[in-house]
């Protein structure tokens, strides 16, 4: 291995060990302070996305298809004769896939070398081809610790819509702000959910794989079409918005381009972003009257996502600074 590949190895060994740490601060926040009051704000403007009329069974029909992020490809037998009980379902995700802030809690049952691996499995056939290689024995619900694959939550919705569609379901895969310890900690942690489509109730209902979470009620997440909306009406709440990329403004710009993203099927990984909210001296001030009025626009689309999807794919298309660039999980965590 030459010089620069040593350097990039030790780069992303560098990284990976930073963001192990900074779940671990997260999670010790979390267990220490839990008996200290959230700080929400009641005045909070709540405008969560609410779809004005069922979305049309060509749009339904769309999130039925597998995408090339979610298709299993030759693993599709994996995905055969699973149960169709979301709890089920997800129980089954959580025995194939772990949170490295979960393993980080437990050191007895995985191996003290053993990294963060989303940057290693990209898509879902990728991800079953790993899983099938370190056991045979399919999505098994006794598959040991050492075999699962050590991942965030963007994999288990990737996984939990493979499955999904796989059964003939609707399903997106959706970015956002969990509000889970919140009342705890005041935090709101940038989060990867996934919206089913209900066909007997006909609405989406948030299915949370990574915390093995159904029916997630609304208000228990945040979309970021709202929180930009809120920033940007001077309304947001006493608490801090959180996420890989820090905490702050160009976390809720992230997220809303994430969420658009997912909703035009482009299921891309959240280190894949637009470049202009990598740079290091980022200050939303300094963004033109242009790129702000556009996301403003998208914002304004996104809370009602399905009935908006020409348009959001026209903004998409037409303003370049809004394109991700592909680019390696370890400068994400830079």
């Amino acid at each position: 291995m030459n010089t620069k590949d040593n350097n990039k190895e030790s780069g992303f060994l560098q990284n990976t060990v930073r963001f192990i740490i900074s779940t671990i601060g997260l999670l010790t926040i979390i267990i220490f302070q839990s008996c200290l009051g959230g700080n929400s704000n009641p005045e909070e403007k709540q405008n969560e996305p609410v779809s004005s009329r069922k979305p049309t069974e060509e749009v339904l029909n769309r999130y039925k298809n597998q995408t090339r992020f979610t298709d299993p490809g030759e693993y599709a037998v994996m995905l055969d004769n699973l149960p169709e009980s979301y709890e089920q379902i997800c129980g089954i995700i959580k025995k194939q896939l772990i949170h490295p802030m979960e393993a980080a809690e437990m050191p007895e049952l995985f191996p003290k070398d053993m990294l963060p691996e989303d940057g290693e499995y990209p898509i879902v056939a990728d991800m079953l081809r790993e899983l099938d290689k370190r056991d045979h024995s399919g999505l098994t619900m006794d598959r040991l610790p050492k075999d699962r694959l050590l991942v965030a939550c963007y994999h288990h919705g990737l996984l939990l819509a493979s499955i999904l569609r796989h059964q003939g379901k609707s399903v997106r895969l959706r970015a956002g702000f969990a509000k889970y310890y919140e009342e705890q900690v005041g935090i709101r942690f940038s989060h990867v959910v996934c919206e089913v489509w209900n066909t007997e109730k006909e609405h989406w209902e948030i299915i949370d794989p990574d915390r093995n979470l159904q029916n997630v009620p609304k208000e228990k997440f945040e979309f970021p079409s709202s929180v930009w909306n809120n920033y940007m009406n001077d309304n947001l709440p006493k608490t801090k918005y959180i996420g890989s990329l820090g905490q702050g403004k160009n976390m809720y710009i992230h997220s809303l381009l994430l969420d658009m993203a997912f909703v035009l099927r482009n299921e891309r990984s959240y280190w894949h972003t637009p470049e202009f909210i990598f740079k290091k001296d980022f200050n939303i001030h300094n963004l033109s009257g242009e790129q702000i009025s556009v996301l403003n626009q998208i914002a304004e689309l996104m809370n009602d996502p399905e009935n908006n999807i020409t348009l959001l794919e026209k903004i998409y298309n037409e303003y370049s600074f809004l394109q991700s660039k592909e680019r390696d999980i370890d400068i994400f965590y830079e």
